[in-house]
């Protein structure tokens, strides 16, 4: 097997989850990371942690960043101790049309979600959100469905 090497930049800020994030998911969504946390023994914060992760920086920097353990696949109880968290958020101007077709096709948001991640993943992803005129959670919620779900399960939606 072909070693892969660590990729450029600094990484470092990226070994510890400081900062939490709480997204509203469907219940098919919840499902489906409670079905994968007992497959791969990972907490479903640990699988949208790294789902998100591949969302923002690609499946190969994220396995360079697994194959030189700088990001560790389950980590929960390794955030450092005494951070205090804002869970302030941002107000922004959301489109309604989105919406109703999200709870269509996947039912109300009922079950939440706590992510544990690095501060710039979530930072990186907040200004993705805002680029796309939706919430954090929001966003959130959408990147992992069509990462877990596929996204033929989100084409209705694209119209």
């Amino acid at each position: 097997m072909a070693e892969l090497s660590v990729p450029p930049g600094d990484w470092d800020d990226m070994r510890v989850d400081n900062t939490a994030v709480k997204i509203w998911i469907p219940a098919s969504l919840d499902v489906c990371l409670a079905d994968l946390s007992l497959r791969f023994e990972q907490s479903k914060s640990d699988l949208a942690r790294n789902g998100l992760m591949v969302h923002l920086y690609g499946r190969y920097v994220f396995e360079q960043l697994v194959a030189n353990h700088i990001w560790k696949l389950s980590r929960r109880l390794e955030q450092e101790d005494n951070v205090k968290y804002s869970m302030e958020g941002i107000s922004i101007k959301l489109e309604d049309a989105p919406r109703p077709a999200f709870i269509q096709a996947f039912g109300k948001n009922t079950e939440d979600l706590k992510v544990w991640m690095p501060k710039r993943l979530k930072d990186s992803i907040e200004g993705l959100a805002i680029e796309a005129g939706q919430t954090l959670s929001e966003y959130m919620r959408r990147a992992l469905t069509a990462y877990y779900m596929g996204r033929t399960v989100m084409d209705p939606l694209r119209g």
